[in-house]
């Protein structure tokens, strides 16, 4: 019997149902881990004396590893099967989780962190290929959106559960409350799951060393510029800009090589599928902006507002009811639009809302983010349904693990590169508007003078000398001047986002049409 053959009759014994919860599971709980931690790193910094900078090394760490065994997942399929390497995985990220939560030390809390990571790395494409696999072709996109709300609600919701764990418990319990999905998602894997003939049949070929090796030097040095590029002033800094070569130079060698090589690492010919090519660029672009603008919101309210870390992580939930929303609303009307249609109507949405946080301002209630936090979650996960299904529709089933973990992989690279552009973004702008007002606080003003003449009389008033009250009152318009600049900051880089996603649309129609009734 072919291979075509056994892909075409082959399906699962399990109930779809009980195979999306088992697999979700360990998705979410992986997804979950990208943001949890980052409330707590303050106080994981107290507790073992260390500064602020070294406790990013805990979710920079965790980003690298994740990314370094991910491409390596179709080949570790092969050799151990893939049902017995998702359990492998699940296992590890488990017991590393429980490790971080009792580590008595920062080292050990690395470590733990570093193993965390390289079983968590390989749960999205393995999960994401069994539900493709399993489900046929025509309820491709119901497996889409079910996974979609998983990995845009766990990064979401993250930084609340951290919030609210670490502020009434302790900062273990952001660890700790990975082992009960763990266990779960173990159990019904080990109840429920199983390998396709093509994945038993598989024959492992030669690992790849070489290019391993080139990718661990790539992901390092480039997490690791993303990472501390801002506060090194990016490419002025020797360090940055050493980092950015060697990183450039290890990604160009890895290319070659997987081209050249006889049995890749990472099967570059995928990209010959022209919906697979395009729907990754879209996907990359768009996850990146998401996690900009989950990244960006919290430091708004903070910095200018005075919320604290579980205020501010409550205040992005309502992009979980978004997406929720957007579910229901791709299944009813998936008929009616579309897969090109959907995309292109979500990402007009993410955009509209984008724009209406850039119209934001200080006076603002905690419930004014609320909609345009459904907004920008409805529109996001309006786009990842369609386009991944999209994206996937074309790709053979014995492809599927190799192209979820090339796709997978190029979508961190992004969402590392929009977590950074949020430092990046407001630094410049707020920069550049500094500039602008501070033309106009000249003595040749009348305005400026007109402030600075009313505030000096109020702290005369309260038994200030004038020179003192003069020096005052400029003092506090010049701190006005920071918070306005930097609000122009945030609201510009809204914009930016904006802009990103809307030249996205024209990428949507160089995507297939793809019906999957006649695929089926």
């Amino acid at each position: 019997m072919t291979a075509e053959i056994l892909e075409q009759e082959w399906k699962p014994k399990a109930s779809l149902t009980l195979i999306t919860i088992a697999v979700m599971l360990a998705t979410f709980v992986e997804v979950l881990n990208t943001s949890i931690a980052n409330v707590a790193l303050k106080y994981i910094a107290g507790s073992f004396s260390i500064s602020n900078d070294e406790s990013l090394w805990i979710v920079t760490i965790f980003l690298i590893a994740c990314s370094v065994l991910l491409p390596a997942t179709d080949w570790c399929c092969s050799v151990f099967g893939r049902k017995r390497f998702f359990l492998f995985c699940i296992a590890l990220f488990g017991v590393s989780a429980a490790v971080c939560g009792i580590a008595p030390n920062f080292e050990v809390m690395i470590a733990g962190r570093i193993f965390q990571g390289l079983g968590g790395g390989c749960l999205i494409p393995l999960s994401q290929a069994i539900l493709l696999e399993s489900y046929p072709k025509h309820e491709q996109a119901k497996a889409m959106a079910i996974f979609s709300s998983g990995i845009t609600i766990a990064p979401i919701i993250g930084p609340i559960v951290g919030g609210w764990l670490t502020t009434n418990l302790s900062w273990n319990y952001v660890f700790f409350i990975s082992l009960p999905f763990c266990i779960a998602a173990f159990i019904m894997v080990a109840m429920f799951i199983e390998d396709p003939p093509y994945i038993k049949n598989a024959v492992a070929s030669k690992f790849d060393c070489i290019g391993m090796l080139f990718l661990i030097v790539w992901i390092a040095c480039f997490q690791v510029m993303v990472d501390n590029g801002q506060k090194n002033g990016w490419f002025d800094s020797p360090y940055i800009m050493k980092l950015g070569i060697v990183s450039l130079i290890a990604f160009i060698l890895l290319v070659w090589w997987e081209l050249r090589c006889k049995n890749p690492l990472l099967d570059l010919k995928i990209f010959k599928n022209w919906n697979f090519t395009f729907g990754t660029i879209i996907l990359t672009i768009l996850f990146g902006v998401a996690y900009g603008t989950i990244a960006i919101l919290p430091q708004f309210l903070q910095n200018l507002m005075g919320y604290d870390s579980y205020l501010s992580g409550l205040a992005a939930g309502p992009m979980g009811f978004g997406s929720v929303m957007a579910v229901m609303f791709t299944a009813a009307t998936l008929k009616t639009f579309g897969l090109r249609t959907q995309t292109v109507i979500g990402l007009i949405t993410f955009s509209v809302g984008c724009l209406m946080f850039s119209g934001l301002n200080l006076n603002i209630a905690f419930g004014n983010v609320t909609i345009p936090n459904i907004i920008v979650g409805f529109g996001l996960t309006t786009v990842i349904i369609p386009c991944t299904t999209l994206l996937y529709g074309m790709v053979s089933k014995q492809e599927m693990t190799n192209a979820s973990s090339v796709q997978n992989l190029i979508k961190n690279v992004g969402c590392a590169v929009g977590t950074s552009s949020v430092g990046f973004l407001v630094s410049s702008y707020s920069q550049i508007y500094q500039s602008y007002l501070v033309d106009r606080m000249t003595m040749l003003s009348i305005p400026f003078n007109n402030a600075v003449s009313s505030m000096s009389a109020k702290f005369v008033q309260m038994g200030v000398d004038i020179s003192t009250a003069t020096g005052m009152a400029q003092g506090k318009i010049y701190g006005q001047l920071i918070q306005q600049s930097t609000l122009c900051a945030f609201m510009n880089a809204y914009r930016t986002y904006a802009v990103l996603v809307l030249v996205l649309i024209p990428l949507v129609f160089l995507l297939k049409r793809f019906n999957p009734k006649e695929e089926n």
